[in-house]
């Protein structure tokens, strides 16, 4: 599959799933794609995908004077919370013009267009000059690069001295996992092409000239989404069911395999094939 039909498949993916984002998820409200991180400070699930946020801030050390990029950044939400909570000016990009146009709609629906702007732009390819950015965000996005060191040598390139790249996502343990039949099942349903382990991240964004990088495990943080999805993978199956039964419009392959992508997440973190990590570095003052 080429880059540009593997780019398709994603803007389609996010198409064909959004229906069933805004039942599972509260896109609508939540504005996140994300697992969210649980701790003591969260009491529900919206509060995991805002305090995802928070957590993420702290390890980049976002200011209020920060310019920042937030690649993969679906519908906003992340662009949006960082520019209410620091008042920072954020650009959001993203491959889907439909995503793009609803960030946009949400921005000026809470009147922030002054801090937020949004375009479809390509995070391994970008139009932006060097050294264009204070922080590059991505939270469960960069593993939809086709190639995650063409993502951390342009992120690398966009970052001003000093600056800091912080992504939150999922690893495989061991590169091979991503053939596991368990794993390669829930990527193709999501439609990521494969995960890259903690230890390859970190070695790609040192040999690109990153400092200071930081590893966190924080698996057992996403472990109630996890287990959350797949719960939520009965009651779409079953919903599936009933519309085949009342003859309704059936589901395509695609929002399927998204819905089987559920079941599968969480029989191979139970297998112990994957993590979910926090990665961040800085590029040399």
């Amino acid at each position: 599959m080429s880059q540009q039909e593997y780019h398709q498949r994603i803007i389609q993916y996010y198409r064909e799933t959004e229906n069933a984002y805004k039942d599972s998820w509260a896109l609508d409200k939540s504005l996140a794609i994300h697992y969210g991180y649980w701790d003591e400070k969260v009491k529900n699930f919206p509060a995991s995908l805002l305090r995802m946020n928070e957590v993420m801030m702290e390890m980049a050390g976002i200011k209020d004077k920060d310019r920042v990029l937030d690649a993969g950044c679906g519908v906003g939400g992340s662009s949006l919370f960082m520019a209410s909570v620091l008042g920072c000016r954020v650009t959001g990009i993203s491959l889907s013009q439909g995503q793009i146009e609803k960030a946009r709609q949400y921005a000026e629906k809470r009147k922030q267009q002054g801090l937020v702007d949004f375009l479809v732009m390509d995070y391994c390819n970008t139009t932006f000059p060097n050294e264009s950015f204070d922080v590059i965000w991505g939270c469960e996005s960069i593993c939809y690069a086709p190639d995650k060191a063409a993502f951390i040598k342009e992120a690398y390139r966009l970052l001003k001295p000093g600056g800091r790249l912080v992504v939150a996502d999922g690893f495989v343990n061991e590169l091979k996992n991503n053939d596991h039949p368990l794993i390669r099942k829930w990527l193709d349903g999501w439609q990521v092409n494969y995960l890259e382990t903690t230890a390859g991240f970190s070695k790609i964004m040192g040999a690109t000239g990153f400092e200071g990088i930081q590893c966190r495990d924080i698996s057992s943080a996403t472990l109630h989404s996890v287990k959350r999805l797949y719960r939520f993978y009965f009651l779409a199956s079953l919903y599936l069911f009933w519309k085949k039964i009342n003859f309704s419009k059936p589901a395509t392959d695609m929002q399927k395999k998204n819905i089987a992508a559920c079941k599968y997440q969480y029989l191979g973190r139970k297998k112990k094939l994957w993590n979910y990590s926090l990665m961040s570095g800085t590029k040399p003052a």
